[in-house]
């Protein structure tokens, strides 16, 4: 009874601070940071538009330069989140899943196309893919907020670059990784696909990646999708540190405003199993602190 009154409690607490974050939402930004080189990947639909608009509003307000956005839908009609997006004065490409898809066709990658078509996770995993064989992009979940900008790897020609987020626990899709043999990576850093940094072909530097899509597809289950991701950081990326981008559910139960938003060392948070009540407590902290940023990292 009482873990019942107690969730709905923080329940009824998000939804406070959600409505809040709402009344309080500017209608139109002003274009007065420069563009940065790097380009912005979101990806979502209908129900996280609300999310999608605090999380570039966080980072207008705290990066020192804004990156170019590419808005991927997951299969959501493009004019929902074209209005979401009314309030974002800088330059924007939406486009489905379905156009990164035709990017894989051309190559004849039909099975991470089949993958994504029986798991709405993988969508994310093909879009990141098509869109860094273009050029670099910047990666991150709609429930992570941003305080200062993060660390990027340098972008170099003919290489595949990757630098991925830590997850607080492994969460990985166990049949594929115990068919696969690959138990080893339980004893590794637990990666998280929220934040990816990603530039380069993944098919180019990655020995029988297509043979691995070959199997994955037929999981429809969550977590696949990461285990794709943690298996493609083994290789070939590195991470940014848990105390750059936290993800922590220590908190889920615990009002008091943390230490994070005034430390003036984090990048950002991960918000995972707390969205419902400190994604929008730290949206609500950040509209109204407007902070300068406090770093422009290398």
């Amino acid at each position: 009874m009482t873990s019942i009154f107690v969730k709905r409690f923080y329940n009824l607490l998000g939804h406070s601070f959600r409505l809040a974050f709402s009344a309080a939402f500017p209608r139109k930004l002003s274009p007065t940071k420069p563009l940065a080189d790097t380009n912005l990947l979101l990806f979502s639909g209908q129900k996280g538009a609300t999310m999608l608009r605090a999380v570039l509003l966080s980072i207008y307000y705290n990066w020192n330069t804004i990156p170019r956005l590419i808005l991927i839908s997951d299969g959501t009609p493009l004019n929902v989140l074209q209005k979401s997006l009314r309030f974002w004065p800088y330059p924007c490409e939406i486009k489905s899943w379905e156009d990164c898809a035709a990017w894989h066709r051309t190559k004849n990658r039909q099975a991470i196309i089949d993958f994504a078509r029986v798991n709405p996770y993988a969508r994310k995993l093909l879009s990141l893919l098509a869109e860094a064989e273009q050029k670099p992009v910047f990666y991150c979940d709609t429930d992570v907020l941003w305080f200062a900008e993060p660390r990027l790897p340098m972008p170099a020609a003919n290489q595949c670059i990757m630098r991925i987020s830590r997850d607080n626990t492994h969460c990985y899709h166990l049949p594929a990784i115990r068919y696969l043999n690959r138990e080893d990576l339980l004893e590794k850093p637990a990666i998280n696909c929220g934040v990816v940094y990603l530039s380069g072909s993944v098919y180019d530097h990655y020995p029988d990646f297509e043979a691995l899509m070959q199997f994955m597809r037929i999981f429809n289950e969550p977590f696949s999708e990461q285990t794709t991701f943690a298996l493609l950081a083994d290789r070939l990326g590195d991470t940014w540190s848990p105390d750059e981008i936290i993800l922590t559910t220590k908190d889920q139960h615990w009002p008091l405003i943390p230490r994070y938003l005034f430390a003036g060392t984090q990048s950002a948070r991960h918000h995972v199993a707390t969205k419902h009540s400190w994604f929008w407590r730290d949206a609500l902290f950040i509209r109204f602190r407007k902070t300068k940023p406090r770093r422009h990292a290398k």
